[in-house]
């Protein structure tokens, strides 16, 4: 018998072995980190992406970031980390299954909202307000466009550039990785132009991950948000079971899974039931019809990657229904009086802080050291002299719109308090 440690070739021969024809292998992967690295002793290029984003900062941040209700509201509702963890489990479910890299699936998952903004998805669509021009922020800031906002470009600047703990900006990932976390939501390149992204770096011109480990992330972000939304909502009151009920997808689960209510059963029972069958239907769903997609995709191409079209989606069964579903919630949860009034609090504060810092940059205090923010580390002038930006001061526009998104929730409050006051 022989007692050994393996070693990250070892583990590279036993993904060669284990892994689809479809599924993605990490050898070769270091060669397409920004910065150059030694390869790891014991651990594959995935693995190392996979451990970077746990010990990140933004990742650590995500417990206190609102998913759909603030995080105030209760101890059991999702937070932008507990969904993350919620895609990571789905995530890998479905990879095993398939037989594609759990590693690289894994990675993905972690990293896909490292870039989401404090206050949920108002955050992100105040800030492309501010950065494409359309809020001036009463003239604090000039008209221009500066590129917009959106979480998931966001997320690769935060693994590329803004996380400091190495001697390279960012954590330096593999670039499937990146691409997997820039791709788990749709691209909007007429919209968003964000310095220093490179579109052949990360494809720019397909809208799907090269990879099935890629896709495999962007639909369970659709299957997570629909069923703790809907699981949340339900919680919360805000939509009853016998609603529920109606709804085609529920039916559906109820039929073809033997599912129904038991007679003087709580709500509360049958709800945690349901959710669990809602994500079995759907995920059984996604694994079974991209299964005859990869084998239509190598019958057209005669290869897997890089992959140039979506190979992993719902049927055209169960795709209907799940949109209906989504709008649903959209309608009955997420629109809510009591959710729009914290979309409203979001506003207010988000351009609050904008506009302080624009006034101000070295309130900033605990952003890290930057060349550009290094001119502004003098004492702050007296109001009166105040330099009013323009388009030419893009970068720090940017920069304020990095700090602001990289807050949580409560940060945000704080420093909303303590700069502007009630």
């Amino acid at each position: 018998m022989e007692i050994r440690r393996r070693t990250r070739q070892d583990l590279e021969e036993i993904e060669a072995k284990i892994l689809a024809p479809y599924g993605l292998p990490s050898a070769g992967q270091n060669e397409t980190r920004l910065h150059a690295e030694e390869e790891h002793p014991y651990r594959t290029n995935f693995q190392r992406d996979r451990d970077r984003i746990i010990h990140s900062r933004a990742f650590r941040r995500l417990k206190h970031k609102r998913q759909v209700f603030l995080v105030t509201t209760g101890d059991h509702y999702r937070t932008r980390l507990t969904h993350t963890l919620e895609v990571v489990q789905l995530s890998r479910t479905i990879a095993r299954t398939l037989g594609v890299n759990e590693d690289l699936t894994e990675a993905i998952a972690l990293g896909h909202d490292l870039g989401h903004t404090p206050f949920g998805h108002v955050g992100e669509v105040v800030l492309h307000r501010i950065l494409s021009g359309s809020d001036p922020l009463e003239g604090d800031l000039d008209a221009g466009n500066f590129g917009g906002f959106k979480h998931n470009y966001q997320s690769v600047r935060v693994v590329d550039f803004l996380e400091k703990k190495y001697e390279f900006d960012g954590l330096n990932l593999t670039r499937v990785v990146r691409e997997g976390i820039l791709k788990h939501t749709r691209l909007v390149p007429q919209k968003i132009l964000y310095p220093g992204m490179d579109a052949d770096d990360l494809s720019l011109h397909s809208p799907h991950a090269s990879t099935v480990e890629g896709q495999i992330v962007a639909i369970c972000d659709e299957i997570a948000q629909r069923t703790h939304d809907l699981e949340d909502g339900l919680r919360a009151g805000f939509v009853s079971v016998d609603d529920v009920r109606k709804l085609p997808i529920v039916q559906l689960a109820e039929e073809r899974l033997a599912f129904t209510r038991i007679p003087g059963e709580l709500d509360f029972t049958y709800s945690i039931r349901l959710i669990k069958k809602l994500i079995h239907l759907l995920v059984t769903d996604v694994i079974e019809h991209s299964l005859k997609l990869i084998r239509q995709y190598w019958d057209r191409h005669g290869r897997f990657y890089p992959f140039t079209e979506r190979v992993v989606w719902f049927s055209e069964e169960m795709d209907p229904l799940q949109a209906e579903l989504d709008a649903f919630i959209m309608k009955r949860i997420i629109r809510r009086p009591g959710v729009d009034w914290a979309d409203e609090m979001a506003v207010y504060v988000i351009r609050g802080l904008f506009r302080a810092y624009l006034k101000n940059p070295h309130e900033m205090r605990s952003f890290p050291a930057h060349e550009f923010f290094s001119r502004y580390s003098a004492p702050p002038p007296r109001k009166e002299e105040t330099p009013r930006l323009s388009t030419d001061s893009a970068q720090l526009v940017r920069l304020i719109a990095d700090y602001i998104a990289g807050m949580t929730d409560h940060f945000a409050m704080k420093e909303f308090e303590r700069l502007v006051g009630a």
